[in-house]
């Protein structure tokens, strides 16, 4: 490799590479988070606690909580139980969260640790707190990107918590995607606005957009409740957004309580978000969305015709 390298030297200085694919436990703390009262924890070594939590923090300019294994050369060679167990007495003791949530990363899957056998033992000899959660998914950063751990953990949040019932409540399930904080708090005010009762998980709106306050807390005020997620296996349906972040939760979700699934692309865009709203509309079994929401399309469509001539056949290249 080395008779490959440049013989002259390049100044670079005016060029910033930034990779337009990040790691599965990115994507596995961020969902973590949309739970209230979670504490996400990263299997692993200090190094990529760090960078996922910098990684979050520099793009929402808040402070991303999460705990870490702390793995050393003594773990890597026989194995993260004793970490993990100990991180779990230290993490409820310490911090006091409602949920633990464990995503592993490269090298607690290639050491090959065994998370729900942990797990259990820790719970049967009470390292676990009553009324408390520890919840796992696996993440190995060498496949899959950002979305697949969000996938992951997604789906661990619903084999963890959805319980089948006989009885069926009058909600919906609405498992939004890898989205921000803002397209969930979105997706909120459209039900709202349908009177449609749902349960959004995982739903980072107030926990990673928070309002500023003087006397900050260690959990946000957001984040979808343990008892709404309890309950998601007794909705009338599931309405799952983006293929890629949310089917395989749904599908789960499907396998477990038998709930009808229903998946659609991201409403993003007229056509996507149409889909949306008549699929929110057939779960509501009403025929017309209320006046607002028609208003806003329309003020859409007057936006994009006043501006057409500006935009017509202009093509723009986005990357990342």
């Amino acid at each position: 490799m080395l008779s490959l390298t440049p013989k002259q030297i390049s100044d670079r200085g005016a060029l910033t590479i930034n990779p337009a694919k990040t790691c599965q436990p990115i994507g596995a703390m961020y969902a973590a988070l949309g739970i209230h009262r979670c504490l996400p924890h990263s299997h692993g070594s200090q190094g990529c606690c760090a960078y996922h939590r910098s990684h979050l923090t520099r793009h929402y300019k808040e402070p991303v909580m999460a705990s870490t294994s702390s793995f050393t050369e003594g773990a890597a060679v026989f194995g993260g139980m004793s970490n993990l167990r100990q991180a779990i007495t230290n993490i409820f003791h310490i911090y006091d969260p409602d949920v633990i949530a464990v995503h592993t990363t490269c090298l607690s899957e290639t050491i090959g640790d065994d998370l729900p056998t942990i797990i259990q033992k820790a719970k049967d000899e009470g390292l676990v707190p009553d009324g408390k959660w520890v919840i796992h998914c696996n993440t190995p950063s060498y496949a899959g990107s950002h979305v697949t751990g969000f996938s992951n953990m997604t789906a661990g949040i619903v084999k963890y918590f959805a319980e089948h019932s006989e009885r069926t409540q009058d909600q919906v399930n609405i498992i939004p995607g890898y989205v921000e904080p803002a397209d969930m708090r979105e997706i909120k005010r459209l039900l709202a606005k349908m009177y449609l009762p749902a349960v959004v998980f995982p739903d980072t709106s107030d926990v990673l957009d928070a309002p500023y306050i003087e006397k900050a807390g260690m959990y946000p005020k957001g984040g979808v409740m343990i008892k709404d997620l309890r309950s998601i296996g007794s909705s009338r349906m599931t309405l799952a957004l983006g293929p890629c972040a949310s089917e395989n939760a749904a599908i789960e979700l499907e396998n477990r309580t038998e709930i009808p699934v229903r998946i659609l692309d991201l409403p993003i865009g007229i056509a996507a978000t149409d889909r949306f709203i008549q699929a929110l509309l057939e779960a509501a079994e009403t025929q017309e969305p209320p006046a607002s929401i028609a208003d806003d399309r329309g003020r859409m469509l007057d936006i994009m015709i006043d501006m057409q001539q500006y935009f017509y056949d202009c093509k723009v290249a986005i990357y990342g």
